[in-house]
């Protein structure tokens, strides 16, 4: 990948809520009836001793207070008793499926979040941001850091940030991506207008294709003297 190539947006990806939903709804839409269906289904997504033990707890609550479960078939047993047992069963395993939700269906990993030279892209992006940011808050510091001028000695890492109003001519054309005759026009008309101010201006002045300067826009610094 060059320094005038763009690194593409990604985009945020939607998780399967409506069938996760659905799932931890199960004990409710079905009165207890399958509640534990979510947890036993857990456990063998997870395979944890802890969500086994949990699955085997809402099984055998679910054996005894269920709608079909001992308490219900006994006959001195108040309807009324058992109905609040079907019900604490029905609230308690609802909201637990829904806090077991987020790590039974967790949601998928962006594209190309196993690919090192993506990762390295997207954490240069976030330099980038953050040297911006300094620029903006803290001149001063900016300067001292030396934001913008891989020409000099530096420790800081900004990213790839390019101060078109002070680099070099080679800087141009190693960082951006420029042709020697299109940093030669940047150079000049710098000279003569004394600094640019926008990424608009770089491409009048310089008579840079507006395509040139899109690509490196997010690389871009107007700083001051």
């Amino acid at each position: 990948m060059g320094w005038g190539d763009r690194v593409p947006a990604v985009a945020p990806q939607r998780r399967p809520r409506f069938g996760s939903i659905l799932w931890a709804l199960l004990p409710l839409l079905t009165w207890g009836l399958l509640a534990p269906v979510p947890f036993v289904h857990a456990a063998i997504r997870l395979r944890t001793v802890a969500m086994w033990l949990v699955a085997a707890l809402y099984v055998t609550v679910w054996v005894v207070v269920g709608p079909a479960g001992v308490l219900a078939q006994q006959p001195n047993v108040d309807a009324a008793v058992a109905g609040l047992s079907q019900l604490g069963l029905v609230i308690a395993a609802t909201t637990h499926a829904f806090f077991l939700r987020e790590r039974v269906f967790p949601p998928p990993a962006p594209p190309g979040a196993g690919d090192p030279a993506m990762a390295a892209a997207l954490a240069a992006r976030e330099r980038r941001e953050q040297a911006k940011a300094i620029t903006t808050s803290d001149p001063a510091l900016a300067l001292e850091l030396r934001i913008g001028r891989p020409d000099l000695p530096r420790q800081f890492d900004d990213g790839g940030l390019v101060d078109v109003n002070h680099v070099p001519a080679h800087v141009l054309v190693d960082r951006l991506g420029l042709s020697q005759e299109e940093a030669a026009r940047v150079v000049e008309a710098r000279t003569q207008l004394g600094r640019y101010s926008s990424p608009a201006e770089l491409a009048i002045y310089a008579e840079l294709p507006d395509a040139t300067v899109e690509a490196v826009r997010d690389r871009l610094l107007f700083l001051g003297s």
